[in-house]
């Protein structure tokens, strides 16, 4: 008995340590060069809460087996101050695509789908795609001047961005795509697929690259296919066999006290509040019928690394084969054509980036991204960030939540300081 006791509190005492430790540094730094480097970006994480542009960050920096650096700073929500954990849920956005490209690849592995296989064999209502010429107003009324595409839609457009679909990011139809996903969070995703048919396409499929929601399209594919909810695949498929359990599209009360609050910042560049991190969020009290593949998955910064290093190690996680090697090559390798171009950020001009099944990939280093080429990435509209780099086997990962990303130093200068880190 006295050795059961003896083991019981040497176990709780262990549990209760690590909890402790959860929001422990970790500097596992060799250089001198490499401490600066930490130092500098921990620093502009700090300028930028103390500027109230975020509410707090949380970033990882992960190589050859070992993380060698993480940190947590700041609050999860300004107003209450409440600290940040490493626990902390972030709405990952556009940083959900990965995952859901590679479920689609998963049912290519079982030999249900070939990604050749035009998109209309699964979704009747892309049967006979349009192209836009032009948008004419008569009298007040949109008119649109179409001609019918030569080329069909395939899953390989869908994992690409190269199908042609309007979206939010490029003024040609935003409008005429906003109001044919209104209230997308009531509905399901056969709703969205039927509702994203009715608009033309911008350009001829395969002949272009343009970011949008052909993820969500690939999502219901999943669905047609696999007879469940995208929801229910990606748990069975990816999320359970890698314990990833603080990733899920929607949340339960219970998850509230680890929730980030969302920001965005107004005409002032003042920072205020869009989505609490409390159980008035709208991922724990509205509709839970959505399952974006596109923006919706929420994660936390260990388990969203877990996802990144079982690509790094080609498909395995723990000894378990979540993928073939063959199809986490898909994902790492440029599928597109030399002359096309996907620097969605890059502002060199020059085709400098290209696009795998799920990630932006670096054609050839200092043209526009601090990145080493062949490294994979992407990022997520609410002020989330990653890389992985095969060639120096690392992987870095940074977390806040503000929808004006693109104000906040800290977001913009993670590739810099993690590339001069390593």
């Amino acid at each position: 008995m006295k050795f059961f006791i003896y083991c019981l509190t040497l176990f709780s005492t262990t549990f209760c340590f690590a909890q402790k430790n959860t929001n422990k540094p970790v500097r596992l730094l060799k250089s001198e060069i490499a401490v600066a480097a930490i130092d500098s970006f921990e620093n502009t994480i700090k300028k930028d809460i103390a500027n109230k542009l975020i509410a707090g960050g949380s970033y990882l920096l992960y190589q050859n087996g070992k993380i060698l650096a993480t940190n947590t700073i700041g609050a999860s929500d300004a107003s209450s101050n409440t600290p940040l954990k490493r626990t902390a849920i972030f709405r990952m956005a556009s940083m959900t695509k990965p995952l859901a490209s590679l479920a689609l690849l998963l049912l290519q592995e079982d030999g249900l789908i070939n990604l050749n296989d035009r998109l209309d064999q699964y979704i009747p209502a892309f049967s006979q795609p349009e192209v836009l010429d032009r948008m004419d107003t008569i009298h007040g009324v949109i008119v649109l001047r179409t001609h019918l595409a030569k080329n069909p839609i395939t899953l390989r457009n869908l994992l690409t961005h190269t199908a042609g679909f309007a979206g939010s990011f490029y003024p040609k139809q935003r409008d005429l795509y906003f109001a044919a996903t209104k209230n997308a969070s009531n509905h399901d995703l056969e709703h969205y697929a039927n509702q994203l048919a009715r608009l033309p396409l911008d350009f001829e499929p395969g002949e272009n690259w343009q970011y949008g929601p052909s993820i969500n399209i690939a999502a219901r594919v999943i669905e047609v296919v696999s007879g469940m909810s995208f929801n229910d695949f990606l748990t069975k498929r990816i999320l359970e066999p890698m314990q990833m359990n603080d990733t899920k599209f929607y949340l339960d009360s219970v998850d509230a006290p680890r929730l980030t609050s969302l920001y965005t910042l107004d005409e002032n560049g003042k920072m205020i509040m869009t989505d609490p991190g409390s159980v008035a969020s709208k991922l724990i009290s509205g509709p839970k019928v959505y399952y974006s593949a596109s923006g919706g998955i929420n994660s936390t910064l260990d388990d969203y690394l877990k996802f990144c290093v079982m690509i790094l190690k080609n498909g395995m996680h723990e000894n378990k084969m979540i993928a073939k090697p063959e199809t986490i090559a898909l994902m790492k390798l440029d599928q597109l054509p030399s002359n096309i171009n996907a620097a969605f950020d890059m502002p060199s001009g020059r085709p400098d980036a290209g696009f795998t099944f799920g990630y932006q990939f670096i054609r050839r280093e200092g043209a526009g991204s601090p990145l080493t080429e062949k490294t994979i990435s992407w990022a997520g509209a609410y002020g989330t960030r990653f890389f992985i780099d095969p060639k120096r086997d690392a992987v870095g990962i940074y977390l806040t939540q503000n929808e004006e990303y693109g104000q906040v130093p800290s977001w913009i200068q993670f590739y810099d300081w993690m590339m001069k880190a390593l």
